[in-house]
């Protein structure tokens, strides 16, 4: 992965000018400032870090395609969400199955649970615990679920905002999130009941 590129809001608009009018070098400046905001989140999605590269160039190389058809006052991270969205969903629905990031697979930006809390590990290894079983509950979730619910709660994303980059209205946005979070919590109650 490489480095990443600050651009002021000027010369960002000016790279993507530059980029729609087919500049490679300008497009190139453009993914070296969001690659790795795109790759962490398509990493969360996918849980494995092999196929996050691999979603990570599918959704750069989509944005390239796509670059030159969109409107002036494109908003570029958001857009290359959206695009980063899509393409997960796409493939966890090929798929038909869902991975998540389990705790021995943690991007190596993550923190460790137990290093954080190291304090006191009662308190860390509840948390772990806790961890796994949130984990599994969300491999069981429908894709669009899954997706509302990290764009939510791990990438603090408003209802409005997660409506833009999955690219449906305020309301389907709210009604998605509200329906995710019930499912999340009658199958995390379930996961709970037969633990005991």
């Amino acid at each position: 992965m490489s480095g990443t590129v600050a651009l002021s809001a000027a010369d960002e608009l000016r790279c993507v000018a530059r980029a729609k009018a087919g500049d490679e070098e300008a497009f190139t400046l453009l993914y070296q400032k969001y690659e790795r905001t795109i790759y962490q989140f398509i990493y969360r999605m996918v849980g494995n870090a092999e196929d996050a590269n691999d979603l990570t160039q599918e959704c750069f190389i989509r944005a390239y395609k796509a670059l030159p058809q969109t409107s002036d006052d494109l908003n570029l991270g958001a857009w290359l969400r959206r695009i980063a969205a899509n393409v997960c969903l796409d493939t966890l629905r090929r798929r038909n199955r869902l991975r998540w990031l389990r705790l021995d697979q943690r991007a190596p930006w993550q923190g460790s649970v137990l290093r954080a809390n190291g304090a006191d590990p009662e308190r860390a290894l509840m948390q772990t615990e806790t961890q796994d079983v949130v984990t599994r509950v969300l491999q069981q979730l429908q894709p669009r679920y899954r997706a509302a619910l990290i764009l939510r709660e791990y990438e603090g994303y408003s209802s409005d905002e997660i409506a833009e980059l999955l690219g449906i209205s305020r309301s389907a946005a709210k009604s998605l999130l509200f329906r995710a979070r019930e499912e999340f919590r009658r199958l995390y109650h379930e996961m709970e009941a037969s633990a005991t």
